[in-house]
């Protein structure tokens, strides 16, 4: 089982004291590393959080690529192509190794 921390960050954005909450659970380790990269750079970690926020906000995107490794996606299509034949059949189920063979999986 993880052991769970909160960071709590209050972020201000302007003189007139406006804050909002953010509160996030990160397993300790992961915040450790993160703190030392964060201090490496000279921030602490609500400056690394209001950088990541005010990136997103500008941009409407996440600033670092998130995806999948190309073989699950590859074996997503297959999966969805299979089913999609087997609906296509009226549901009558064919031996795996057909599958297989069609999808060069062997």
């Amino acid at each position: 089982m993880h052991t769970i921390t909160y960071i709590i960050i209050n972020i201000k954005y302007n003189s007139m004291a406006t804050t909002t909450l953010v509160q996030a659970r990160i397993e300790p380790a992961i915040k450790e590393k993160a703190e030392k990269y964060f201090h490496s750079f000279g921030l602490d970690t609500a400056t690394a959080i209001r950088i990541y926020f005010a990136k997103v906000a500008e941009t409407g995107r996440i600033p670092f690529s998130i995806g999948l490794d190309p073989e699950d996606v590859y074996d997503a299509k297959i999966a969805e192509q299979a089913y999609q034949e087997y609906v296509d059949s009226g549901y009558k189920s064919h031996p795996i190794s057909d599958l297989y063979k069609k999808y060069d999986l062997l």
